[in-house]
């Protein structure tokens, strides 16, 4: 039975991480000779760290496309108001960023080796236009799309994986414990 909870316990705590390669897809559309795919992780944009991702092809015959050159754009949208800022820990390795301007995206960036990528830090919520400049030998597209991004979740609800391994851990010992303590005292009234 302990086994059984501990199991299940795993399941539920890890079930989060377990992601498709590239996220959801935000746009997909052609711009001259490109077809693009734009992912965005996590699935509900809120403020704060967002991993980018695109996937390139050749729209004529949707072969992936590795030797071109994607940077990313992002600027909030005019007349927009500015809402909640994103909130970091002290110790975050994922500071804010100078500039949200060509913001360089890498081939090969996370599990899937098709996929251009980088991860960006959004200040704030709100919506943002994501402008994508593709170069390719002599061509050079751009696309922009509209990326709502919702606030912020309040700073506990946003690390709860944080805080739950240990009452995970003392649930697990105390389950543990009186598992023994039944098992021994069945084996000495038998």
């Amino acid at each position: 039975m302990t086994r059984i909870i501990v199991s299940f316990g795993l399941v539920f705590f890890l079930a989060r991480s377990v992601l498709a390669d590239g996220g959801t897809i935000r746009f997909q559309g052609d711009a001259g000779s490109f077809h693009v795919t734009v992912f965005t992780l996590p699935p509900i944009l809120t403020a704060g760290a967002v991993d980018l991702t695109v996937l390139l092809q050749d729209r004529s015959r949707l072969n992936p496309l590795l030797d071109a050159s994607v940077t990313f754009d992002l600027t909030a949208e005019p007349g927009a108001t500015r809402q909640r800022a994103a909130w970091l820990p002290p110790a975050c390795a994922m500071n804010p960023p100078a500039s949200l301007t060509g913001i360089p995206a890498t081939l090969n960036h996370g599990e899937n080796r098709l996929l251009y990528g980088a991860y960006v830090q959004i200040p704030h919520s709100g919506s943002w236009n994501l402008k994508i400049d593709i170069r390719r030998d002599a061509e050079h597209e751009s696309i922009v799309t509209l990326l709502p991004v919702n606030p912020p979740a309040p700073r506990l609800l946003a690390y709860w994986r944080l805080f739950i391994l240990p009452p995970l851990f003392i649930v697990g010992f105390v389950l543990n414990r009186s598992a023994r303590t039944r098992r021994g005292r069945s084996t000495e009234d038998g």
